[in-house]
């Protein structure tokens, strides 16, 4: 899956989780994510949820979930870089 795939399927989870139609323009690539879109930690925790059973991802961290999170742009790094290290436990490479 490229980036552009994972921030489509990303703007889909959040536009979800807040129970809303957001274009892509409404969802912020930088950091402040959590605070513009005005997500509490419940709609969080939802994200969260929906990330890691969408692209089969483990977020063990509740401080690097909030802070990945916080970010889109963190979050499609966190993503690729965690299927990197998959690939490479599989002999994917």
């Amino acid at each position: 899956m490229n980036r552009a795939q994972i921030e489509d399927k990303l703007h889909h989870i959040i536009a979800q989780a807040l129970d809303t139609e957001l274009t892509e323009k409404d969802i912020p690539t930088g950091p402040g994510l959590l605070e513009q879109l005005h997500i509490d930690s419940l709609i969080a925790l939802q994200i969260i949820v929906q990330i890691e059973q969408q692209f089969n991802v483990t977020i063990d961290d509740d401080e690097l979930a909030l802070e990945m999170l916080d970010s889109l742009d963190k979050a499609v790094t966190y993503i690729e870089q965690f299927g990197e290290r998959q690939g490479a436990l599989l002999g994917d490479n």
